[in-house]
């Protein structure tokens, strides 16, 4: 038997830990990590409305859905506006589960499905490492460039032609330049298309990076909550009825079976938010992005794809070994600055607080001095904490602050 005041220190442990995690991470820290994003107040209000606790089946099995039946029409009827398509589901709970829905709707085992090479940045989750064996499928990799972080489209092309695999999938998590989709395609070539984009649909919403809808893709799927400024989840475009008929057969009852509806509803207002400001954000975000990469080289840190620009999108990546890199994320975890282990700095969250050229150059300096251990710890991280409180608020938001 638990005793009650064992259950009521857990319950205060909870509400400290999760009030301590939001003054870090949304007062206190710089958040330079790719794959999130900052949410809008009113956004996030939607998350903890009765709809968490709401079911409901594509069999109408369950009553009491007529709010959330509307709902789901009206997220869909938005996303198909935003990003210029057809068809879209938004009941994927994460881009991950977008790829499983897209590769079991799409293939059987033992095809094979081409993807970036991990060890290029090219999303596990898609590869051997990750749903290739769990389906049965044979993965196969883009001959990749890693100086230009790209695919290269002749060798691509060359592949595709032997190789002839039921699926092609653009797009990784390490993307700071489109692909060169229509260029690495033969003209014959029979397999399904499909751009991962969970990393820039924020971008491509705001009509920025590439339109792969429009450039030779039947399906364009992927994550919520990086450059598109959403709640964790998933969404999956088509303009091909006969591959969206096939993806919307398998979704209900085989992978997903209750929505969350508090999510969908963030989500619908995080891509209204984007038909009104989308373009303007992804815009700013793509010229931060630039202005971080250049500050940072002129300082001396090495970046990659000097040569090619440094990006075109809400990554910059930085050019440090495994043990160099992981070295560098530790240490400046330490003085507030939040990254990932790769290391890709992204400008998307940053962005949002209203952040624009002058502060790239601030950051850059910020994470110099940090590397070459130029200033004191607690200088820096006082520096770190000034630039926050400068920027507490939001932008690209209805009530902007």
């Amino acid at each position: 038997m638990v005793k009650d005041s064992e259950i009521f220190s857990y319950v205060r442990d909870l509400r400290r830990d999760v009030r301590d995690h939001e003054k870090w991470r949304i007062k206190t820290t710089l958040n330079l990590i790719s794959s999130e994003n900052f949410a809008s107040p009113e956004a996030r209000s939607f998350l903890s409305t009765d709809l968490s606790n709401r079911y409901s089946a594509r069999d109408h099995f369950y009553r009491g859905t007529k709010y959330t039946d509307e709902i789901e029409a009206l997220a869909v009827k938005v996303a198909t506006k935003l990003y210029r398509c057809k068809y879209a589901d938004v009941r994927s709970i994460s881009g991950h589960t977008c790829s499983l829905i897209v590769f079991m709707s799409l293939l059987h085992p033992q095809n094979k499905v081409i993807t970036c090479p991990p060890k290029y940045g090219g999303y596990p989750g898609s590869s051997e490492l990750g749903l290739g064996p769990l389906l049965g499928l044979r993965n196969l990799y883009f001959p990749y460039d890693p100086n230009k972080m790209n695919i290269i489209p002749d060798q691509t092309k060359e592949l595709l032609e032997s190789e002839k695999p039921e699926m092609t999938v653009f797009g990784s998590s390490f993307i700071p330049f489109p692909y060169n989709i229509k260029q690495s395609l033969p003209d014959d070539y029979q397999g399904f298309r499909i751009y991962d984009g969970s990393h820039v649909m924020g971008l491509i919403a705001g009509g920025k990076f590439q339109d792969p809808l429009r450039e030779g893709c039947s399906v364009f799927m992927g994550s919520t909550h990086k450059s598109l400024f959403g709640p964790q989840g998933g969404l999956i475009l088509s303009n091909d009825a006969e591959v969206f008929s096939k993806i919307d057969a398998k979704i209900f009852p085989g992978i997903v079976d209750n929505i969350h509806w508090n999510r969908v509803a963030c989500l619908t207002f995080a891509m209204l938010e984007l038909l009104k400001f989308g373009e303007r954000y992804a815009a700013q975000i793509i010229r931060n992005s630039k202005a971080l990469a250049s500050s940072l080289d002129e300082l001396g840190i090495p970046v990659k794809s000097k040569e090619y620009g440094f990006t075109e999108s809400h990554q910059v990546i930085l050019n440090f070994d495994e043990q160099k890199s992981v070295e560098i994320a530790n240490m400046l975890q330490e003085l507030d600055v939040i990254t990932d282990v790769g290391i890709r700095l992204g400008t998307s969250e940053i962005t949002r607080r209203g952040m624009k050229e002058k502060e790239m150059q601030q950051i850059a300096e910020i994470l110099s001095d940090a590397i070459n251990r130029k200033s004191s710890k607690s200088k820096i991280r006082k520096r770190v904490h000034r630039l926050m409180r400068e920027h507490a608020g939001i932008e690209y938001t209805f009530n902007s602050r």
